[in-house]
């Protein structure tokens, strides 16, 4: 018996022995690990399993790279970015690495990183579909619009029978305001798919653009009967009324739309600026908290929830959303320039001074930003900046500057 436990501990002794010999073949099952708990939806174990996995073995670019997109998809993206920064010191030749991080640099609006790694992808694999659709998408947030569309032309070149690239393509010019080629290409586009719900609502938005509201109305009511489950039909119908001024007519389909689908981040923002405009300012700060529930990366929204509880008196909670503006965008100079006027409101002009300055360094050309510092020097008792800062708001065309001007800087 004892010579069978033995050799009991001998064999136990003997898989613990090659398992430390081969970290590589321990870390390889605790990411198959990881992907499994990804698959059930328990994201902080696969993390855990991804940690176990680079622990095990650091040179585990790909736990490093699951990891990261976790990460990415958290928002936590000062991780995920350390975790593709490894990954690609680790192996700088897989594509899809530089793929993976330049979504991130996008995401974070770091556009010419974004570039840089999207270019690097492409080197190593000059035939990929998905990066070269990645470039474009780059293209487009940089506002490069020739870039973007020549970077589908040519997908749509090698490859003329996908719908998906015809109809982006259609999307890029409406962003570049190209209105001509839109409608051309999405007539065509509709031709061979007539019964397109995205197509149409496409189409009518086009036309809207083209200030043809009423024949968008139409387009989009003659869908909506057809199709009444349809949540961006009501949406787009909603954008083509509040440019009608019909604002009510606007909210009931905003209201319909988020009945149809209660995780449409878009609708909620919609209807927290049409209810501010008019004047449902309670009702607005609830969407904007909506709206940041569902997307937490929009700078936009804290910023408007911000301003709506301004307006009802609550300094320090609108002063918390300007802050986590400036954290999701630190380029927002608008942001910048609300939590100065909150600072200002408390006695801070200082703190107040160096935020508006930080707005005119974003935003030059900010009118306000300029007029809001003078005023902001001068209760700091610094008249001569002050009065400089205020004949700057005067040449960018703020009317109110003069009678400052002659009340503090012309005795």
């Amino acid at each position: 018996m004892k010579r069978l436990m033995c050799l009991g501990s001998l064999i136990l002794l003997s898989v613990v022995y090659v398992g430390a010999q081969n970290p590589r073949e321990t870390s390889s099952r605790y990411v198959a690990n990881g992907d499994m708990q990804l698959k059930m939806g328990n994201v902080e174990r696969a993390i855990a399993e991804y940690k176990m996995a680079i622990e095990t073995d650091p040179t585990a670019a790909e736990a490093y790279m699951k990891r990261a997109k976790i990460y990415a998809v958290m928002g936590r993206n000062g991780e995920a970015m350390q975790d593709y920064n490894v990954a690609i010191n680790i192996n700088p030749n897989a594509a899809i690495f530089y793929d993976a991080r330049a979504k991130l640099k996008a995401l974070i609006t770091d556009y010419e990183g974004a570039q840089s790694d999207i270019e690097k992808a492409l080197k190593l694999e000059p035939f990929n579909r998905i990066f070269v659709e990645h470039k474009a998408d780059i293209n487009m947030s940089k506002q490069d619009y020739a870039s973007a569309l020549s970077d589908l032309e040519q997908l749509i070149d090698s490859n003329p029978n996908n719908e998906d690239f015809a109809l982006k393509r259609v999307w890029f010019e409406m962003q570049a305001q190209d209105f001509t080629k839109a409608q051309s290409h999405i007539n065509d586009w509709l031709k061979r798919n007539p019964n397109s719900i995205i197509g149409i609502n496409l189409k009518a938005l086009i036309l809207s653009e083209q200030g043809q509201h009423q024949a968008a109305l139409s387009l989009l009511s003659n869908i909506i009967q057809l199709k009444p489950d349809i949540d961006i039909s009501y949406i787009i119908r909603s954008l083509v009324y509040t440019r009608l001024q019909k604002k009510q007519e606007a909210l009931s389909d905003l209201n319909k739309a988020i009945q149809l689908n209660a995780t449409c981040s878009y609708a909620y923002f919609n209807r927290a600026v049409l209810q501010r405009q008019l004047g449902y300012i309670d009702a607005a700060e609830s969407d904007y908290t909506h709206f940041i529930a569902l997307d937490s990366t929009y700078a936009e929204a804290f910023l408007n929830r911000g301003f709506a509880r301004k307006l009802l008196g609550d300094f320090s909670e609108a002063a918390s959303d300007y802050q986590k503006a400036i954290q999701t965008d630190p380029n927002n100079a608008k942001a910048w320039n609300a939590l100065a006027n909150i600072k200002v409101l408390y006695g801070y002009y200082k703190p107040a001074i160096e935020d508006y300055t930080k707005a005119i360094d974003l935003a030059p050309d900010d009118a306000s930003a300029w007029f809001n510092r003078g005023i902001a020097q001068i209760l700091n008792h610094n008249g001569k900046d002050g009065c400089s800062d205020l004949q700057k708001s005067q040449q960018l065309g703020i009317p109110q500057a003069e009678e400052f001007l002659h009340s503090f800087c012309y005795n």
